[in-house]
């Protein structure tokens, strides 16, 4: 008996002795990193943060905290501290644990009844859309993403029938071009079912998801009328995608060599 207690006392005592061994190790790697560098401090993410929670709010439950890193590796909008100006600030999207925390990642916002953080100068709008519309679902609220739109155009051609004059010809083109280069996603949810039954028996709205996303009033017109009249697809943004506005492709032109 008190050679199994000596065996487990002597177990948990190694197991101690690697746990702070593991703690000095790391420790001595992050001085070993800043030997004879200018180290600035930094806020990083300790836990995620989610979207909508304020900068004091993160500060108090210990989701930031503070690190040391070279000077020259760090963005020039990183966060140095969790200032007065920023407390009541809200996270724009979520921020993963062990991220570095950049200012824009924080912006104020005005309250709502519904609860919904809208960022400042911001309206919040839904559209309808289907899984493969949203990135087979991969769109998720605090994502950033771009807006293409689908839509025909009717083009005129001349044409001489047998024994008359000439008459005009339309053919329609489909195109497919940039709609919103970026915005914001703040929420998603599923429509709600109406009482009523469409003519076949089945409930309607249960095709799509709502994708509500911050606009501007030019942005929120656009996107309202496109869903009305054309075909929306979404695609996600990272800090390095190229999106920009051009004449889009057409049926025409979709099998031209890529520029």
């Amino acid at each position: 008996m008190k050679r199994r207690l000596l065996t487990l006392g002597l177990t948990l005592l190694l197991a101690a002795v690697g746990t702070v061994a593991v703690l000095l190790y790391v420790r001595n790697a992050d001085a070993r990193a800043l030997a004879g560098k200018r180290a600035v401090p930094v806020v990083v993410a300790d836990k995620r943060v989610p979207a909508g929670t304020s900068a004091g709010a993160a500060l108090r439950n210990g989701s930031l905290r503070l690190k040391k890193m070279p000077a020259e590796t760090v963005p020039e909008n990183a966060l140095g501290e969790v200032g007065a100006d920023l407390v009541k600030l809200v996270a724009t999207a979520d921020i993963q644990a062990g991220q570095l925390v950049l200012r824009p990642m924080f912006a104020a916002t005005k309250p709502t009844s519904s609860g919904l953080a809208i960022p400042e100068g911001k309206v919040a709008v839904s559209v309808e859309l289907g899984a493969p519309q949203r990135v087979a679902g991969y769109v998720k609220a605090g994502s950033q993403i771009a807006v293409f739109d689908t839509y025909s155009v009717l083009d005129e051609k001349s044409r001489t029938p047998s024994g008359a004059g000439l008459e005009k010809q339309h053919e329609s083109t489909q195109v497919t071009r940039l709609l919103l280069p970026k915005v914001e996603v703040l929420a998603l949810g599923k429509p709600p079912v109406p009482n009523a039954k469409s003519a076949d028996g089945a409930g309607q709205g249960q095709g799509g998801v709502l994708v509500t996303v911050a606009a501007t009033q030019a942005e929120a017109e656009r996107l309202i009328q496109r869903s009305q009249f054309g075909t929306l697809h979404l695609v996600l943004l990272t800090d390095s995608s190229q999106i920009s506005q051009g004449d889009g492709t057409d049926s025409k032109s979709v099998f031209d060599p890529v520029k």
